[in-house]
């Protein structure tokens, strides 16, 4: 079927050349449907052709057994360091950020100590070129930042120097003017003092720090911001990789090589387009450093995509706190090289170390498996050994050793057979043994059944039933009915007078059991035709007690039975009954009512000289005498006998239903309770139902 299904894939391959228009899409559909059948195919040929022998086998095992830790330790190792590598960038990129920030916040207390001069008001300051001192400091030291004064200390205002076209130059403000480049009109109402961070405004990103000091007597305050261009960014990643920041993580990883962002070269602002890295739903545009440069390694030396740090971001016009993220994308050799930068020496000699390690497992792990390898021609070549010798046993010749050479576990395996191969013959003849007794035994359950009277029987008003269900193959319960019988309208042979019923339980299980279950058959049977060919009417307390001297003499001293006897007599409907040890037979009453049939004396056959009591119930119509073993009471389940309770009350349910469905449906319940476990007991139910 499989060379069928290869054969009709491959024509249809071939009629898809034939087809210009849909080549393609039926070449597909072919591959794709043969690829799982050749891969079936090379697993059954690899599966009975190349593992059928033990040798390839635990060859394959030793591979298995051998890489599969390595490949684990490898990829463990490799999976940790990625992401170690990639936490270790991104804090690099964020202590960046904020060495950049400290920067400007440093520049702008600088700029609030040194960098303004009090003139008076409406005299003009001629430009400052660059490189000349102010109050002796250098202005471009100064004030390399654009710089904003928030605030006047008094009614003389306060020179502000700005940086325009390399000469620092005075712009005259009014109070609360800003000349930094966040804002050309009064700040906004959220920026406290000593505040840093970084800011939004129209879409890009600032480094913002407001510091206040103390000059010539007086607070100054003064706002300094950087913007975070490219150009800047590229000093914060340099050595580093690549830094992104943006406020959304769409398509990251499509930007992780040599691949740049769409910007504008003038403003260094990212151009929005439908497949580009940032939605520009967001509160500002991203902006990124250089992309990384193509590495001489790409499968050693690959890109390492850090996972994004939360980054807030203040907007400058309504202090709002949005939310951004820093990326840095980079190398291993870069990250290497800034974690040993200050430390060469000892970076090198790491590098080698690990080299060393690697090395010196590589060949430990080469030594283990031609190890494995010579280990297992010795294992195998025993095991093909043991495989002959099964063959010749199966074949008959019992007399086949295997020769035994050395003295390990193989050898005594070998001698394990050897003394295997010496007891089949014994295990054959056991065997015929055994099948002799299971005919025998099957014998045995067949005469035990024709022990058992037919059921149900009708002697007058009363219909009676019993069955047995043996735990075994036979059983020790016992169940009869023994009629009178007489001559009624010239018929002989049918029932016309009382009825004995019998119920007993013989100790033990088994054949053992069944044997003492039929000498007590064969007594009572006896006993009872004796007192009916007397012409007298049986008595239960009398046939006990004759069963009991019976049985002590005939039997050991530790067998015995218990047993339930009860004479019918149909024309007064008078049930006289003797218990000997047995669990009192129940009588339910139409009503519902129960009567424990008690009265009797002691086991039968475990002492001797014992007397019994009897006792007569008067059946009415709709009476049922309910008489059972303990194989229907001592079963459990979760420690929990089913017990005469559970089983008297089923019974008042279902009181109406005919004795053989009854008898049925009482054996069913209680061998649902039992479930998969064995049958215990042999389990034996008597019904009589008064009409």
């Amino acid at each position: 079927m499989v060379l069928l299904a290869m054969i009709s894939l491959c024509s249809l391959a071939s009629m898809a050349h034939v087809a210009r228009g849909a080549d393609q899409v039926l070449e597909l559909l072919a591959w794709t449907a043969l690829t799982p059948l050749l891969l079936i195919l090379f697993f059954r040929w690899f599966t009975y052709r190349v593992l059928w022998k033990v040798r390839n086998r635990l060859i394959l095992t030793y591979l298995l057994m051998g890489l599969a830790p390595v490949v684990m330790v490898l990829t463990l190792t490799s999976v940790a360091a990625y992401m170690l590598a990639g936490q270790y960038a991104t804090d690099m990129g964020l202590l960046s950020l904020r060495h950049a920030l400290a920067r400007v916040r440093d520049e702008a207390g600088s700029s609030a100590v040194y960098g303004t001069q009090r003139v008076e008001t409406g005299q003009p300051l001629e430009g400052i070129p660059a490189g000349q001192t102010v109050k002796g400091h250098s202005a471009e030291a100064a004030m390399p930042s654009d710089m904003g004064m928030l605030e006047r200390e008094d009614a003389t205002p306060l020179a502000l120097l700005e940086l325009r076209g390399g000469a620092w130059v005075e712009r005259r403000t009014g109070a609360r003017k800003l000349a930094g480049p966040l804002t050309s009109g009064t700040p906004p109402k959220w920026l406290h003092p000593g505040f840093e961070g970084v800011v939004e405004q129209d879409r890009r990103l600032y480094l913002c720090a407001e510091v206040s000091a103390p000059h010539n007597g007086k607070m100054v305050t003064v706002l300094a911001s950087r913007a975070l261009t490219r150009a800047e960014l590229n000093v914060l990643a340099n050595g580093l990789g690549r830094i992104i920041l943006s406020n959304t993580y769409s398509h990251l990883a499509d930007y992780s090589g040599t691949k740049d962002l769409e910007v504008d070269n003038d403003t260094d602002v990212k151009v929005t387009t439908p497949d580009s890295l940032f939605s520009r739903g967001g509160k500002f545009d991203a902006v990124s450093s250089a992309p990384l440069a193509p590495s001489r390694h790409p499968y050693l030396d690959p890109p390492i995509i850090a996972s994004p740090l939360t980054l807030t971001v203040t907007s400058w016009r309504t202090g709002e706190n949005v939310s951004g993220l820093l990326a840095v994308i980079s190398r291993p050799r870069l990250l290497y090289g800034k974690l040993f930068a200050s430390s060469g020496k000892i970076g090198a000699f790491v590098k080698w170390m690990l080299l060393g390690l690697a090395t010196f497992f590589a060949l430990l792990e080469t030594f283990a498996l031609l190890m494995a390898f010579g280990l297992s021609w010795t294992i195998t070549r025993s095991v093909a050994e043991l495989y002959e010798g099964t063959r010749e046993i199966d074949a008959g010749h019992l007399e086949h050793r295997i020769p035994v050479r050395r003295k390990d576990q193989l050898a005594a395996l070998a001698s394990s057979f050897n003394r295997m191969a010496e007891s089949v013959s014994e295990l054959l003849v056991q065997q015929q043994e055994k099948d002799r007794l299971l005919h025998e035994l099957a014998i045995a359950q067949e005469v035990q059944a024709t022990l058992f009277p037919n059921s149900p029987a009708k002697v007058g008003s009363l219909e009676v039933h019993g069955t047995c269900l043996p735990a075994r193959t036979v059983g020790g319960d016992y169940f009869d009915f023994i009629f009178g019988y007489g001559r009624e309208e010239g018929q002989e042979g049918t029932p016309t007078g009382h009825v004995t019923l019998a119920l007993g339980d013989i100790s033990g299980k088994g054949i053992s059991a069944a044997l003492l279950m039929s000498a007590l058959h064969s007594a009572d049977r006896a006993f009872s035709a004796a007192a009916l060919e007397s012409g007298a009417m049986v008595s239960p307390a009398q046939l006990l007690r004759l069963l009991n001297e019976h049985l002590h003499r005939s039997t050991q001293s530790s067998r015995y039975a218990t047993l339930f006897l009860a004479t019918y007599d149909p024309a007064t409907r008078r049930l006289t009954y003797s218990n000997g040890g047995h669990l009192p037979p129940l009588v339910i009453s139409a009503d519902g009512s129960v009567r424990r049939l008690e009265e009797g004396g002691a086991v039968v056959g475990l002492l001797e000289g014992i007397e019994y009591e009897e006792a007569t119930v008067v059946l009415q119509p709709g009476d049922l005498l309910v008489a059972y073993t303990d194989g229907l009471t001592e079963p459990e389940r979760d420690e929990q006998e089913f017990g005469d309770q559970r089983l008297m009350e089923f019974v008042r349910a279902r009181r109406s239903e005919p004795l053989t469905t009854l008898a049925a449906h009482m054996l069913e319940v209680v061998k649902e309770w039992i479930g998969d476990q064995e049958q215990p007991d042999d389990m034996t139910v008597v019904l009589a139902r008064q009409n």
